[in-house]
């Protein structure tokens, strides 16, 4: 299997959770305008909670912070990157995240991608091949300016067919 990574529309996406946590988003979102942190209450969505990332974005230098990570994302990724920079996690598809990132603060708008990889020295229990299909959700602390995004990465996605 040959790993590969794209961004995907809207109307590609196949993931049941990223629908579901897009639905609620928007439902924080007021007159168009990407919700406020404080808007999103763990407590209203606790089946999603083990799929979710917030990360604060800094804009200069452009660095992303993970701030929390839900534990099915860290087992399926082999390690809890909580308080980590992204470009500290050595992720295969550091350039593809880096673009979402980027498109979440430049559009104020969600942003989708589809990522797989297969790490040969890699032994977990659901072996070494993956796949995660992802959402990115702008997020602001002050109502204006995108300081941060939540995430819904799947990782129990299926890979696309060739």
């Amino acid at each position: 299997m040959t790993p590969q990574s794209r961004l995907i529309d809207a109307g590609q996406v196949a993931s049941q959770r990223v629908h579901e946590f897009e639905r609620y988003w928007s439902g924080k979102a007021a007159g168009g305008q990407p919700p406020r942190r404080a808007a999103i209450d763990p407590v209203e969505i606790p089946r999603l909670l083990p799929y979710l990332i917030i990360a604060d974005i800094e804009r200069t230098p452009f660095r992303v912070r993970y701030r929390l990570v839900g534990t099915r994302v860290a087992e399926a990724n082999g390690s809890d990157f909580t308080n980590r920079y992204l470009d500290a996690c050595g992720f295969t598809v550091e350039v593809l995240l880096t673009e979402c990132y980027r498109r979440v603060v430049a559009t104020r708008a969600p942003v989708f991608a589809h990522y797989e990889w297969h790490r040969k020295d890699w032994r977990r229990p659901r072996g070494a091949i993956g796949s995660s299909e992802t959402g990115f959700f702008p997020l602001s602390s002050d109502g204006v300016e995108i300081d941060g995004a939540i995430s819904l990465a799947d990782c129990d996605a299926r890979p696309y067919q060739r």
